[in-house]
C-alpha cells in the first residue's frame, strides 16, 4: 500500500471503526451460538477490554478458549466461563504482538510456511507455493536450521497451511490463500529478522526463477521480479544485475500492455537502477529499450518532468 501511495495512485482509505458493546455481544453470542441474554456478561468484559475492536475482540476470544477461561462443557451442551478470571486476564494491547505470539505457539512447520506466504504478499496462489515444497530441497537464507531440518523431512505443507486456516491466520478462496487480516501478515513478516528479510526475497525470487519451466515464466512474472526486486541489495555479480535489469524490462513491458502505466514506470525504473556501471557502453540495447520505455510510461503516467 506505502509502494501505492508513492506512485501517486488514487486510493480511497475507509476507516472502519470499533464495534458497540451491543455488536460485540451479538458476535460473542452468534459465535458460540448461545442466547444474547446468556453472554451480556462475557460480552461487557471483552468490551471492556478491547474497545470493541474487532480483531481484538476475535483474537481475545480465541486466547480464552486457548487457555481454558472459555470452556464448552459437552454433557450440559452449553459454554461456561470465569467472570473473575476473564476479567483479570491481560489483553495485550498491539496487535501484531499479539499475532507474532500467537504464530509462534504454531508447530514450526506452519511457521515456516506462513513466513514464506508473508515475504509473498498478502495472498498467494497454490501454484506458486507448489514450488517451495520439492521433496529433497530446502530454501534457506532468513529460515533457521530448525525450519530447514523440519523442511527437509517431505512433511506435506499443504498441511500445515490447514492448520494456519483453522487458527484463523489465513482464508483459503479457491486455489489462493489469502492472510485473514494484513496485520496478521505483517506479524508474520516481522519474525524474520530486518537484516534477513531482502536476502530471502531474493532466495525467494530465485527460487521460482529456477523452478519454473521458460514458457510459464510469464505467469508468474511480476511476484518474481517483485522478489528479486525486494533483494536486490544483495546483488554482488554483474551478471546478475544484468538478469534482473532484463526481467524488469519484459514486467514493465507486460505492465504497460495492460495499461497499468504506474506499475511499468515502477518496474522499468527498478531496471535502470540495478544496471551495472558503464551500462551504456556494455549494455547500450538494454539501457536504450528500458530508458525509453520507461518515458513512455511516465509520459502516459502524466509525470512530463520525469519524460523531459
Amino acid at each position: 500500500l506505502q509502494e501505492l501511495k508513492k506512485k501517486d495512485v488514487t486510493i480511497i482509505d475507509i476507516n472502519v471503526g470499533c464495534i458497540s458493546k451491543d455488536d460485540v455481544n451479538i458476535l460473542i453470542s452468534d459465535t458460540i451460538r448461545m442466547q444474547r441474554h446468556l453472554t451480556k456478561s462475557l460480552s461487557g468484559i471483552v468490551y471492556k477490554k478491547t474497545g470493541g475492536n474487532a480483531l481484538f475482540v476475535s483474537q481475545f476470544l480465541q486466547s480464552l478458549w486457548d487457555e481454558g477461561l472459555l470452556m464448552y462443557l459437552l454433557e450440559y451442551n452449553t459454554w461456561q466461563w470465569d467472570v473473575d478470571a476473564v476479567d483479570t486476564k491481560e489483553l495485550i494491547d498491539d496487535v501484531g504482538v499479539l499475532m507474532a505470539r500467537k504464530i509462534r505457539q504454531l508447530p514450526i512447520g506452519c511457521q515456516y510456511i506462513i513466513k514464506l506466504l508473508a515475504c509473498l504478499g498478502s495472498t498467494c496462489d497454490e501454484s506458486i507455493l507448489t514450488l517451495f515444497m520439492r521433496e529433497g530441497e530446502d530454501l534457506t537464507g532468513g529460515i533457521s536450521a530448525k525450519e530447514r531440518r523440519w523442511e527437509t523431512e517431505h512433511i506435506n505443507n499443504f498441511l500445515m497451511l490447514d492448520v494456519a486456516v483453522d487458527e484463523g491466520l489465513l482464508k483459503k478462496k479457491g486455489s489462493k490463500y489469502i492472510f485473514a487480516h494484513d496485520q496478521i501478515q505483517q506479524a508474520a513478516y516481522s519474525l524474520t529478522p530486518e537484516n534477513e528479510q531482502g536476502r530471502l526475497h531474493r532466495h525467494i525470487g530465485h527460487w521460482i526463477l529456477k523452478h519454473t519451466s521458460g514458457d510459464r515464466i510469464d505467469d508468474v512474472l511480476f511476484i518474481l521480479v517483485d522478489q528479486l526486486n525486494r533483494g536486490k541489495r544483495f546483488i554482488e555479480e554483474d551478471n546478475e544485475r544484468i538478469e534482473l535489469s532484463m526481467l524488469n524490462l519484459r514486467a514493465g513491458r507486460k505492465a504497460m500492455s495492460l495499461a497499468t502505466f504506474w506499475a511499468s514506470a515502477s518496474y522499468l525504473k527498478a531496471g535502470i537502477d540495478v544496471l551495472c556501471d558503464n551500462h551504456w557502453k556494455r549494455h547500450y540495447d538494454l539501457s536504450l529499450q528500458l530508458h525509453s520505455l520507461y518515458a513512455e510510461a511516465e509520459y502516459c503516467n502524466g509525470h512530463f518532468q520525469e519524460v523531459g
